[in-house]
């Protein structure tokens, strides 16, 4: 019998038996008690399961995404097929004051933006896992209530082999009058302003977040490293911020919300004299100007 497929089964107690590169997991997710059932809470698509005991009394535990069930198995038969997946740890920190927050981790395919999984943080020190299959782009990000997400990018295209990337830090920025967020997943075409389709979905997420957030106004900013002439850097990164506020002016905002100012390389946040550092320079982000709050009745 193939156990993700049935509708009901019973878990016998020390059912998972992790290896110990994967005794994360066993720790955090799969200590189940004995005689207990996981039953499909989506049955068209089995993507979630709760857990009964045998007189149909829910368990408290959370509920556990067959993503990660899925992901424990692939990692079970791993030394017998070694297909390469990549398993990413980190915190989900307030950017504000680096403390830890309890959320949701969503990771999703790039370009397209289509979910690829949902992860929970541990809602004592803000950590999480997951594991990503190679062969694609994601975008990640971390999601909670009052908060704007800052996202990651990972690119496991070319992964040939089972590897661990730690201290992947995901952040939340307050929604505060002066807060600066950087708009990660943004692409653009060479040296130029022109948008790489990877970056619409973070866009769109943005714009959604604007609709939610009437009242907020937001000034863009685009930035650079040191690489060309003052002039010539200034008009890309200027370029590069109207570009994404006309994006998002094309999916509804009001104009009258957003400036566009362009500092070239005057504001750099990394040294340029590396690669990563120039990188880091590469950026476009928002501040908060204006946060009025609907009064409630």
């Amino acid at each position: 019998m193939n156990p993700l497929r049935a509708s009901c089964f019973e878990l016998p107690a020390s059912s998972f038996l992790l290896p110990a590169s994967c005794f994360v997991l066993r720790a955090s997710c799969f200590e189940l008690p004995a005689s207990s059932f996981l039953l499909p809470a989506e049955k068209k698509h089995f993507t979630k399961h709760k857990l009964y005991n045998k007189n149909n009394e829910f368990n408290k535990m959370k509920s556990i995404s067959i993503s990660l069930f899925l992901a424990c198995f692939y990692l079970l038969s791993y030394s017998q097929n070694p297909n390469p997946v990549v398993l990413v740890s980190g915190k989900v920190l307030n950017e504000r004051n680096m403390k830890p927050v309890e959320g949701k981790v969503l990771y999703e395919y790039l370009p397209g933006g289509e979910e690829a999984g949902l992860a929970r943080t541990n809602p004592t020190d803000g950590t999480y896992k997951i594991i990503l299959p190679f062969g694609k782009n994601y975008g990640y990000y971390a999601l909670a209530e009052g908060y704007y997400s800052v996202t990651k990018n990972l690119d496991v295209t070319s992964l040939n082999k089972y590897a661990e990337i730690d201290e992947q830090n995901l952040y939340l920025a307050p929604v505060e009058i002066d807060q600066v967020v950087r708009i990660n997943n943004i692409f653009f075409e060479g040296n130029t302003a022109s948008l790489k389709s990877e970056s619409y979905p973070e866009l769109n997420r943005l714009a959604e977040f604007f609709k939610l957030n009437k009242k907020i106004e937001i000034e863009v900013s685009g930035h650079t490293d040191n690489s060309g002439k003052p002039e010539e850097l200034k008009k890309l990164s200027q370029d590069r911020a109207q570009a994404v506020a006309d994006y998002l002016i094309s999916k509804k905002m009001d104009s009258k919300r957003i400036t566009v100012i362009g500092f070239g390389d005057t504001q750099p946040i990394g040294f340029n004299n590396s690669d990563e550092g120039k990188e880091m320079n590469k950026r476009v982000e928002f501040k908060i100007t204006s946060l009025t709050k609907t009064k409630k009745k």
